[in-house]
């Protein structure tokens, strides 16, 4: 699944996501309390959804399109997951799009989902 934000600053929009998500909550001091950062093994950070089943599954990445003002979204499953479902990327993607427009609309021209 090809998942995009097109957005006025790419850089400014996923600094924004992961500090807020860091510091649970959002600019305006609405609380962020579901999703948590980690780092990867390229030293880049990934969200994970800490609530329920969710936790155990994976997380999703924010990558900038080179020369775009656009974040490509992509989901990954934990190595360790073996109870994986063909929806689950939806599921995912649904709740990261659910927190999009909760808490950084102002910054969202257009969402693509392909």
């Amino acid at each position: 699944m090809n998942y995009i934000i097109q957005t006025p600053s790419a850089r400014r929009l996923k600094e924004e996501i992961l500090k807020s998500v860091e510091s649970k909550a959002d600019g305006n001091g609405n609380g962020i309390v579901n999703w948590q950062c980690m780092e990867t093994d390229g030293a880049d950070k990934a969200l994970v959804l800490t609530e329920g089943q969710w936790a155990e599954k994976g997380c999703i990445t924010l990558t900038q399109v080179a020369g775009r003002n656009e974040l490509q979204v992509r989901f990954f499953y934990w190595e360790t997951c073996e109870a994986r479902d063909n929806n689950d990327d939806k599921y995912m993607l649904g709740r990261f799009t659910e927190l999009l427009l909760s808490h950084f609309h102002y910054f969202i021209d257009r969402i693509i989902i392909e």
